[in-house]
């Protein structure tokens, strides 16, 4: 029912540039000339201060603790266990022991097509590739979840990993530890790559969010000093046509604020809220480019 109010947030869009560009031209070009330059040095600040402020703040207060919680959930999460309820469920029609499994585990080479070599050969139907995908997909998702799933899914988890640069084969590097059955390093390994990179990450996306919005308001009061020129003859009706351009890309910035924010709350979320999930942002048609670009790539 909810996937319905899409409209809603292109309804948003269309009516920030409207709004933008009477408020632009009603303000005028040296008005505006000075809160686009305002507002580029905002985006730069939060830039600098997101990216030096949210490692520093999951070192100092967050690391500790999730390393905590993830060394007690791996120290109760039995990696055979996994396994074997992958297999019992994959729907393969084999079952394999505890011993077989170490055996696998314990061979040199990739451990799921070792081990969907091992099922084929105890008479699966499936091809071994289906089913070293398979038990790839379940292992992970049955690790995670027994490592972070009272936190975050590991379908979100995997969703943030996809905007961080080189986290690709975090998971698969963190599987493979998991399953050599050291559960300290582990927990080192899942904090590292896969949890330290989405963490960092949304800290980010908070840090700049916030930086954004304050910056711009502060924007507003620097910017009231030029509004005299708007009743200059000639040069006023000018300014004011070409004060409404600038409000327009103004407004571009303010609706990338706001599509970031309705991101940030989905992942946290988890997609959960009735209004606030990718599925219903995923039917509209100008909001989604907006909710799905990541700006921070034009800077590298």
């Amino acid at each position: 029912m909810a996937t319905k109010l899409w409209w809603f947030y292109d309804a948003l869009i269309i009516g920030i540039a409207l709004i933008s560009l009477y408020v632009g031209a009603k303000r005028g070009l040296m008005r505006s000339v000075v809160l686009v330059v305002m507002t580029v040095i905002s985006f730069g600040i939060s830039w600098l201060g997101c990216e030096v402020a949210s490692p520093v703040i999951y070192e100092r207060f967050l690391k500790e603790p999730i390393s905590e919680a993830l060394e007690d959930a791996s120290s109760k999460t039995d990696p055979i266990s996994v396994v074997t309820s992958s297999i019992s469920s994959g729907g393969y029609g084999v079952e394999m022991t505890g011993d077989e499994i170490r055996g696998v585990i314990s061979k040199t080479g990739d451990f799921f097509k070792n081990i969907a070599g091992e099922i084929k050969n105890n008479g699966a139907n499936e091809s071994e590739e289906t089913i070293g995908e398979g038990m790839e997909e379940s292992v992970t998702e049955t690790m995670l979840n027994a490592l972070i799933g009272d936190v975050v899914s590991p379908a979100v988890l995997e969703e943030i990993l996809e905007s961080v640069s080189g986290a690709e084969n975090s998971i698969r590097s963190a599987v493979d530890v998991f399953l050599g059955g050291d559960r300290h390093a582990t927990a080192e390994v899942m904090e590292s790559v896969v949890i330290a990179p989405a963490v960092k990450l949304i800290l980010k996306g908070i840090i700049w969010s916030l930086l954004m919005i304050i910056l711009l308001f502060i924007s507003r009061f620097v910017a009231r000093a030029f509004q005299r020129v708007n009743r200059i003859p000639i040069i006023g009706p000018v300014n004011v046509i070409l004060g409404g351009a600038l409000g327009l890309l103004e407004s571009a910035v303010f609706i990338y604020v706001i599509a970031q924010l309705v991101r940030l709350v989905c992942y946290l979320t988890s997609n959960s809220l009735m209004f606030m999930n990718t599925e219903t942002v995923q039917q509209t048609y100008l909001f989604k480019y907006l909710f799905y670009y990541d700006i921070m790539t034009l800077i590298g």
